[in-house]
């Protein structure tokens, strides 16, 4: 008997895999202790080898994004907190609009981050894998956010998920890089953020409104997720180029007694949410508030103008 013709192995296209050439990995310490190696290990079992690198402070992401899209780098991928991902995101975009129009961003949230829990994207490895192979894009809006710094000049910055003022903000930065389904840690955060927080009487313009009232908490949201995976604006759409603003009347108090309805997006209707949709958004308070950008605090606080630059983020899905 003849032997048997040997099968070719078939081995996939290169540029099939990766049309955006070979990802470049940043996680923040947490990724680098468990996270990204594993992810590094699934992609390789597609044939993919993945340059990564570890942000220590998080804050670094920013530059090691950088230096990547200066050698020719296009696919960045945020892995572990929305510090991460904000980092990148503002490498990405500027001002006023995209600064690398030809880059893309992948998200691997590894549990800790609200951004990539509106695309629906797996925290796991494993999961997380494929979703950074093939040519599948979203192109999301971002937001661009003015107010005032510490030393009165204006501050202007970008973001990918969300604008918070007040508890909101106050939580998600004291969430930033933990697991949120820690109850015990989140609890004592959430408590921390209680004590730090007021209300105060507060202006808000938008597109066709204007209203006064007292404030307790605001998410100008581009995303659904704030808040450590609440879903606390369940109607946005990251690309219909429009903001989903939730304004929280009354004391910080009654946001937290309802973080049950928070975390499954039940909370609204209800008297004490206001709900809108808008192009623009314009806020100014009686008292400073805390503010944040995609979980990150910012120095400074309102007033806040927030508007949308349309389809300015490549998102891999």
């Amino acid at each position: 008997m003849s032997e048997p013709t040997p099968v070719p192995e078939i081995r996939p296209d290169p540029t099939a895999l990766l049309p955006f050439g070979p990802p470049f990995l940043i996680g923040d310490p947490a990724a680098g202790r468990r996270g990204l190696a594993e992810l590094r290990r699934q992609l390789a079992r597609e044939g993919v080898v993945a340059e990564a690198a570890v942000a220590r402070p998080p804050a670094r992401a920013g530059e090691l994004a950088a230096r990547a899209l200066e050698r020719g780098t296009r696919l960045l991928v945020a892995v572990g907190s929305d510090e991460i991902a904000h980092a990148l995101v503002t490498t990405l975009v500027a001002a006023d609009g995209p600064r690398h129009p030809e880059a893309v961003l992948g998200l691997v949230g590894l549990g800790r981050q609200d951004l990539a829990a509106t695309f629906g994207l797996p925290d796991d490895p494993e999961g997380a894998a494929p979703h950074l192979l093939g040519e599948r894009l979203f192109l999301a809006d971002a937001g661009r956010a003015r107010w005032r710094g510490p030393d009165g000049a204006e501050q202007v910055a970008v973001f990918a998920n969300c604008a918070e003022l007040g508890y909101p903000a106050e939580t998600s930065a004291r969430l930033a890089g933990r697991d949120p389904t820690r109850r015990v840690g989140r609890l004592a955060t959430a408590l921390r953020a209680l004590a730090a927080s007021r209300s105060t009487p507060a202006r808000l313009a938008l597109d066709r409104t204007a209203v006064e009232f007292r404030l307790a908490g605001l998410v100008i949201a581009n995303g659904q997720f704030s808040m450590g995976r609440m879903k606390v604006a369940p109607r946005a759409l990251p690309d219909d180029g429009r903001l989903s603003v939730m304004a929280f009347e009354g004391q910080p108090l009654v946001m937290y007694a309802r973080s049950k309805e928070l975390y499954y997006g039940t909370h609204v209707p209800h008297p004490s949410v206001r709900e809108y949709q808008s192009t623009r958004v314009e806020v100014d308070t009686a008292e400073p508030l805390a503010l944040a950008l995609d979980g990150v605090r910012m120095p400074g606080g309102p007033p806040l103008r927030v508007d949308v630059l349309d389809k300015a983020l490549r998102i891999k899905v």
